[in-house]
């Protein structure tokens, strides 16, 4: 992927992060105002619905206090029946009120009511609630002005009255609703107008939130991006650095050739000449033997650095603990560190390069010594199952800092004194680890001290994987 698409994705992620941080806040804002206008709606509802209950309980005791008068016109037989209702229902001051209240009276066995002016009125929804028993009923728009009032919604009140001989009587008293009604509008004004301020303020306020919510993740957006790219540009630096080591390492290997056969040929003809001395001709071959065991490692890294795979053979774990351990040796007595070796006595060969796996443990073992004081300990062991090979060297010295272990393996990196490290060991080592498919882990080793662990896969897991690749 190209360095600016790169980049850019990198930039996006947390403005998508943002984005969904900023929806439950929107949500909620949403919610809030939807709230707000359902309690208000709900409460303006049950408010006009109270109103015009208590609206229909006054027509009814209104109904019930006309029966008295009923029933004593009933009773004094002084009265026209026909003139009734005029009677009964006119007053000084009069009760009905011109398009507002009614009042009707229900003669048994009889389905028209009968007006205060004698006028017959024909109305279902009352007849019915009559039939009923009903004591209060709710008239539409339509019906109310079917009574005589203004085309409103009306509550009715009825009461009853039984006189014999002259049967079952019924009053109603009807009201419109329209103050009620007036006033239940005005409320739901009021309603629309407290909801929009309450959703101003919540938008606003939401508003201020979210903007400042804005500007965070904006600074957090800058501050990864930045983070990116100084990671990149550490990165780049580092390569240069390798790159630049690599190319200086290659002209001191060229440089480095010729000594070396001048080494060895020396070396050779000092052969020639000690025979009898058999302390001397030892001490030559381990010349020639080192010299080419140089040349060889060499070679290997050479290999690596211009991307070529490692030489692959059978290699012996618990030889290759051995040979890392002698030929350290003499450096841990100068030390007086112990160095002890733990491996089993038979372990099946794994495939892996000898030399470069060699030169990691070694590495992993001088940092060790350096690490602990005189009379110290380090102790390397091999151990292997179906599936790794584990190299791992402990040490009882300083120790290491979390900080320092994730940082241990970066190249150049070391907490020596300057001029006593390069901090290349640990690189190398890690390098070689991933040129056989394993890992190095650097930790620290309670109670006191620090453990470098090398992991590759045994000879029957490499196998798998090749046949799977």
């Amino acid at each position: 992927m190209p360095a600016g698409a790169m980049h850019a994705v990198e930039s996006q992620k947390p403005q998508r992060a943002g984005t969904r941080r900023q929806w439950p806040l929107v949500l909620g804002m949403l919610s809030a105002i939807a709230m707000v206008t359902g309690l208000a709606w709900w409460d303006s509802q049950r408010e006009g619905e109270a109103a015009l209950s208590d609206l229909g309980r006054e027509q009814a005791v209104l109904a019930s206090s006309l029966t008295v008068g009923l029933r004593a016109y009933l009773t004094s037989g002084q009265r026209d029946p026909s003139r009734l209702a005029g009677d009964l229902l006119t007053g000084d001051p009069p009760i009905e009120h011109r398009g507002e209240l009614k009042l009707l009276i229900a003669p048994p066995f009889e389905t028209a009511l009968r007006a205060s002016d004698g006028r017959e009125l024909s109305s279902p929804p009352l007849r019915n609630a009559l039939d009923r028993g009903a004591s209060v009923v709710r008239l539409t728009r339509s019906e109310a002005a079917e009574t005589g009032l203004v085309a409103r919604t009306a509550m009715a009140g009825l009461a009853y009255l039984d006189v014999a001989p002259f049967g079952r009587w019924g009053v109603v008293a009807i009201a419109t609703a329209a103050r009620e009604r007036d006033r239940e509008l005005r409320a739901r004004w009021r309603l629309v107008l407290g909801v929009i301020v309450a959703s101003g303020l919540v938008l606003g306020f939401g508003g201020i939130a979210l903007r400042n919510q804005r500007k965070e993740l904006q600074l957090e957006r800058d501050l990864v991006v930045a983070e990116v790219q100084r990671e990149r540009d550490q990165k780049l630096l580092q390569a240069q650095r390798i790159a630049t080591m690599g190319t200086f390492a290659m002209g001191v290997v060229h440089e480095v050739a010729t000594p070396l056969g001048v080494i060895v040929g020396r070396a050779e003809q000092l052969l020639g000449r000690l025979n009898g001395d058999e302390r001397s001709a030892r001490s030559a071959e381990i010349i020639v033997k080192q010299a080419d065991q140089i040349q060889h490692t060499v070679r290997r890294f050479l290999d690596l650095a211009r991307g070529g795979p490692p030489a692959f053979s059978g290699v012996d774990p618990a030889d290759v603990v051995r040979s890392a351990a002698s030929s350290v040796a003499h450096r841990f007595a100068k030390a007086e560190v112990a160095l002890t070796a733990d491996v089993p006595a038979h372990m099946p060969q794994v495939l892996g390069d000898r030399a470069l796996l060699e030169h990691a443990i070694v590495n992993l073992l001088l940092n060790a010594c350096e690490a602990c004081p005189a009379g110290g300990h380090v102790e390397v062991l091999a151990r292997q199952d179906a599936q790794r090979v584990a190299f791992v060297v402990t040490d009882d010295g300083v120790g290491i800092s979390p900080e320092h272990a994730s940082r241990a393996t970066e190249p150049f990196f070391t907490t020596k004194p300057a001029g006593s490290g390069t901090g290349l060991g640990l690189a190398i080592a890690r390098e070689i680890a991933k040129a056989h498919r394993g890992e190095l882990a650097v930790g620290a080793h309670r109670p006191r001290g620090t453990r470098a662990r090398i992991e590759i896969p045994s000879a029957s897991e490499r196998g798998t994987d090749a046949d799977a690749g």
